[in-house]
C-alpha cells in the first residue's frame, strides 16, 4: 500500500474509533485456567429457579423509623406476602439493599446510612439478617444483589444534596469518579475496584446468603465513554477476584456461595459496556447471567452459545417501572407474551424486578384495601414460572421500542434520539421503533415480531387475533400489511389503532416478518407517517384456571 494510503487509513481509524487507551488497556490478556468448583457448588447451581423475584427492598416501609414487636412482624408480613401466597413459582428471593454507595450494615469500607433503620440497629435488629431468615424459613434461595455503580439518589444519602454534585463520600476522591448527571465510579481506577471488592467480601462474610449478584444494570457506566471495551481485561480481573474471594469464604464456612451477575442481554450489548461474558463463563468466574432489565428481547441462542459446555444458568429479566418505553407497568398480557417468547428459548429460568407491591396480613386484617397492583402481580407470579401455566392465556405480542423507561439525559426518548455513548444496557438502541414509513410505494418497513404460542395447533380455543398498528397518522390511506408476505384484509380505526384481524394460519412459532408499506405520497417531512407501536393480540375463548 503507498505511503500516502497507509496514512489516510490510520487517520481514518483514529477519526471513526477516536483516540486510543494507552496500550495496556487493549493488549487482550491471556485466559486464565478454568476455576474448579466442587460437587456441592455445581449441585446449588443447577438448583430450581423458575422465578428469581429481585426486591428492591428500600422502596418498601422497611425504611420506617419505628420500632416494636407488632411494627416488625407487619414489616415482615409485607416483604413475605408473596412467598405466602398461594401457587406462586418464586424459588429465588434477590434483595437489593440501596444504591450501593452507602451501607445498610456497620461497614468499615462504606459510609453507615443515617436515615435508615437506626432505631432498629439500636434495639439489636439487623433488617438484613431478619429477611434472609424469613425467606429461608419459607425454603427459598437468597441472594444478596449489591448495586456496582448506584445513583446518588437514594434515601441513604443525608437530604438535601445537590442533584449535579457528588455526596461528600464520592467527594473527597473527585479522580476515581465519572462526571455524569450523578457522579460514578470509574472502574479502570484501582481504588475504586478494591473498594467495591471489600463491601463484597464484608457482605459475604457477615451474612449467610446462598450467593450475590453482581447488578451492572444499576448503573452501566463502568468506563469512560467510547473506552468499555478497550478495558474489558480490568472488569474481567475484578470479577474475578469477587469470585476467589466468595470461594474462599465458600471453604471457610463450608456451604456453597455462588456469585451471578446482571448484564445486558445480547452479546454487543455487552462488548459495549466492557462485559466480557465469554471470558467470564469459560474461566468458571460467574455462576448465573441475569440478562437484560427493561429489554424484553435478549438473544438466548448468541448467549447459550458462548456458555456452552459450561455450567453457567441464564435468566432473561424484565422490570415493571424502568420498562421498555410504552410498557410502563404494562397489564398481565403483555407480562405473557415477554415470557412466553423467552420461555421458547429455553432458559433456565426468568427473573422479575421492581415488581414488589405488597399486602401484609396485618393491613387486611384492618380493613386496608389491596394495592391496585396486588391481583395482577399475584397471577403474574402464578404463571409466568413455566410454558405450561402461559397456555392457551390471552397474550400480547410487541415490537420494541429505543430509549425511554428513564430521565432523557439517562437514555434518549424514542422521538429525540441519539446515540448514547456513556452505555448500551438500558437503551433498547437496537429496537426498530419508531419507524418511518418510505414515501415512494416502493418498499415494505420490515419488522420482526416473536410469537411463542402455536396458534395453529390452538385453532378451535382461538377467540381472535389481531394486530394493531399506532400509527402517526391512523386514517392514513393505501396502506398494505403483510405477516410473513400474507396481506391482511383492510384495518379499522380503534382507539387510535389501526387494527387487523389475522387467520391464525398467517403465523408461525418464533420470528414473524411484518411488512408494512404506504402508498405513494409527497416527501414533505409533515406528510411522514411513521409507525409508534405494532403490536399483535392473542385472545383465547378459555382462560386457564
Amino acid at each position: 500500500m503507498p505511503v500516502k494510503s497507509s496514512l489516510l487509513a490510520i487517520l481514518l481509524i483514529v477519526y471513526v474509533a477516536g483516540p486510543l487507551p494507552a496500550k495496556e488497556t487493549i493488549d487482550n490478556k491471556a485466559a486464565a485456567d478454568p476455576i474448579t468448583l466442587s460437587s456441592d457448588h455445581l449441585e446449588a447451581v443447577n438448583r430450581r429457579r423458575r422465578i428469581i423475584f429481585q426486591d428492591d427492598v428500600l422502596c418498601g416501609p422497611f425504611r420506617r423509623d419505628v420500632t416494636g414487636k407488632e411494627q416488625l412482624s407487619e414489616i415482615i408480613e409485607y416483604y413475605m406476602c408473596r412467598l405466602d401466597e398461594h401457587s406462586n413459582q418464586i424459588d429465588s428471593v434477590w434483595h437489593e439493599w440501596g444504591e450501593g454507595n452507602t451501607a445498610v450494615w456497620p461497614s468499615k469500607f462504606l459510609p453507615c446510612t443515617k436515615n435508615v433503620f437506626p432505631k432498629w440497629w439500636a434495639t439489636g435488629v439487623d433488617p438484613i439478617d431478619v429477611l434472609l431468615q424469613e425467606n429461608r424459613k419459607r425454603g427459598r434461595e437468597v441472594f444478596f444483589s449489591y448495586r456496582m455503580n448506584g445513583s446518588d439518589n437514594d434515601p441513604d444519602f443525608d437530604p438535601p444534596h445537590p442533584y449535579e454534585k457528588p455526596v461528600p463520600f464520592k467527594a473527597e476522591h473527585p479522580e476515581w469518579l465519572i462526571q455524569k448527571w450523578h457522579a460514578y465510579w470509574n472502574f479502570a481506577v484501582p481504588e475504586v475496584r478494591e473498594l467495591k471488592l471489600n463491601v463484597l467480601r464484608e457482605v459475604a462474610e457477615n451474612y449467610e446468603f446462598d450467593g450475590i449478584q453482581l447488578d451492572f444494570a444499576r448503573m452501566p457506566i463502568l468506563f469512560p465513554d467510547g473506552q468499555q471495551w478497550a478495558h474489558r481485561d480490568l472488569l474481567t480481573d475484578f470479577v474475578r477476584q469477587v469470585r476467589l474471594a466468595l470461594l474462599t469464604i465458600e471453604k471457610q464456612r463450608g456451604r456453597p456461595f455462588l456469585l451471578a451477575a446482571r448484564v445486558p442481554g445480547n452479546l454487543m450489548g455487552c462488548h459495549f459496556d466492557g462485559m466480557d461474558i465469554k471470558t467470564w463463563t469459560h474461566e468458571g468466574l460467574v455462576d448465573i447471567l441475569v440478562l437484560g432489565s427493561r429489554s424484553s428481547e435478549v438473544d438466548m441462542g448468541a448467549m447459550r452459545q458462548v456458555t456452552t459446555g459450561t455450567p453457567v444458568k441464564l435468566y432473561p429479566c424484565w422490570t415493571e417501572l424502568h420498562s421498555s418505553d410504552g410498557y410502563n407497568q404494562a397489564p398481565i398480557e403483555v407480562y405473557r407474551g415477554i415470557y412466553a417468547n423467552w420461555w421458547h428459548q429455553k432458559p433456565d429460568g426468568v427473573h422479575t424486578f421492581n415488581l414488589f407491591e405488597g399486602w401484609s396480613q396485618t393491613a387486611r386484617s384492618r380493613g386496608l384495601p389491596a394495592p391496585e397492583r396486588w391481583e395482577k402481580q399475584c397471577q403474574i407470579y402464578r404463571e409466568i414460572g413455566s410454558p405450561e401455566t402461559l397456555a392457551g392465556q390471552d397474550k400480547v405480542f410487541f415490537v420494541q421500542r429505543r430509549g425511554g423507561g428513564h430521565a432523557p439525559a439517562v437514555v434518549p426518548s424514542p422521538g429525540n434520539w441519539h446515540t448514547p455513548r456513556q452505555m448500551y444496557f438500558l437503551s433498547n438502541m437496537l429496537a426498530p421503533l419508531p419507524a418511518t414509513l418510505a414515501d415512494d410505494g416502493m418498499a415494505d418497513t420490515l419488522l420482526t415480531l416473536q410469537v411463542a404460542d402455536d396458534v395453529n395447533a390452538a385453532t378451535e380455543t382461538i377467540e381472535e387475533i389481531t394486530l394493531r398498528l399506532l400509527l402517526s397518522d391512523p386514517a392514513a390511506k393505501g396502506l398494505e400489511v403483510r405477516i410473513n408476505n400474507l396481506l391482511l384484509g383492510p384495518g379499522h380505526v380503534q382507539e387510535h389503532w389501526l387494527v387487523f384481524p389475522v387467520p391464525p394460519a398467517y403465523l408461525a412459532v418464533g420470528d414473524n416478518l411484518v411488512g408494512v408499506k404506504a402508498a405513494p405520497r409527497p416527501s414533505d417531512e409533515g406528510n411522514a407517517i411513521r409507525i409508534n407501536k405494532l403490536e399483535l393480540h392473542v385472545d383465547y375463548q378459555t382462560q386457564n384456571p
